[in-house]
This record gives C-alpha cells, sequence and structure tokens, in this order.
C-alpha cells in the first residue's frame, strides 16, 4: 500500500510539474520590452478600470477585456504621429486576430463624425473607442498623443510608448504572438 501511494504522489509531482511547464507565463520581461523602444512599467500594477464607449455608444470598461493581452491606445484624428502609426495598427490587429489579444483604440475629445469621417478617409477596418470628454485620459495623465499602454492578461500594466510606433515590426510581432497564445 505504501508503494502505492508513493508513486501516486510521485505521478502527481511529475504531472503538477509538466502542467505547470505547458503553461508558463508568457508576459515579456522589462528587457525585451526595453530593446522593442517600450518603457517598462516597474513592479507591473494593475491598470485603472477606465470607462470608454464603443462605436455604437455602449459604455464599456477596460476590465471588460480582463483574460486579453490588450493594447490601449489613447489618439486624435488631428494627430500627425497617431495618424502615421494606424495602419500598422490595423496589421497587427489583423496578425492577432485569433489571439487572446484586445486591440482598444480611445479617441480623445473628438465627436463621432470625425472620428467615422477619418476612419473613412485613411480606410480603417477596426473597431476604435471614444473618450469623449477626456476623463478617461485624465485619470491616467496622459500628456501626449499618441501613447501606447501593454496590459497583460490580469490587467497589470507592463509597458508603455509615447509617439508613433511600428506596430508591425517583425520582432514586436513575434514577441506579441508568443505572449498572446491561448492558455
Amino acid at each position: 500500500m505504501r508503494s502505492k501511494s508513493f508513486y501516486l504522489c510521485a505521478l502527481f509531482c511529475i504531472l503538477g510539474a509538466f502542467a505547470a511547464y505547458a503553461n508558463p507565463s508568457t508576459a515579456p520581461d522589462a528587457e525585451v520590452f526595453r530593446s522593442l523602444g517600450f518603457h517598462p512599467i516597474p513592479n507591473g500594477q494593475l491598470f485603472p478600470d477606465i470607462p470608454f464607449l464603443d462605436q455604437d455608444g455602449e459604455n464599456l470598461k477596460l476590465s471588460d477585456f480582463n483574460g486579453s493581452v490588450v493594447l490601449l491606445n489613447f489618439w486624435a484624428t488631428w494627430c500627425p504621429p497617431c495618424r502615421a502609426e494606424m495602419p500598422s495598427m490595423g496589421k497587427l490587429s489583423k496578425i492577432l486576430e485569433n489571439k487572446e489579444f484586445a486591440m482598444i483604440p480611445i479617441n480623445v475629445q473628438e465627436s463621432s463624425e470625425q472620428v467615422e469621417a477619418f476612419l473613412e478617409e485613411f480606410e480603417i477596418d477596426f473597431l476604435v473607442y471614444h473618450d469623449f470628454d477626456g476623463s478617461s485620459a485624465n485619470e491616467i495623465g496622459i500628456i501626449g498623443l499618441p501613447t501606447s499602454i501593454l496590459i497583460d492578461r490580469d490587467g497589470t500594466a507592463l509597458a508603455a510608448v509615447t509617439g508613433a510606433f511600428e506596430w508591425h515590426d517583425d520582432d514586436l510581432v513575434t514577441m506579441m504572438k508568443q505572449w498572446t497564445e491561448k492558455q
């Protein structure tokens, strides 16, 4: 009887080790973010559960996207760097469409009409969101556009970048594919 208990215990230990190995945390470390041009957020903090609206006027919160890696981006139609990075954001979104990934580009303080005209003019075919009064951008201290924050599945902010960014860069895409694998 004793040997059966020992073997069962050993089996569970081995299975536990394989389970832990098969599903490791895939979030990149600070050095990886830094090498890609991001500013790592020290001691990753839970990001505020900011509210925003979708294109239909429905109220959403950042926590609605828990379980996915989030690219949170604050932008405006009048902002040249925002305009410059939008096509590459669209490419990244398409590359990661079957992954645990949510891209949340939030327009700050512009009307739906302005945003819709911009989307048509630049043939943007991904969802965008609204912060009509700028309260969400103010709550988290956005001082320049575009500003992007990468947030892990549990809502922890890990890295940020301000300014136009090449979202479909090969090294970034490789990192994002690994990070957003379904767990």
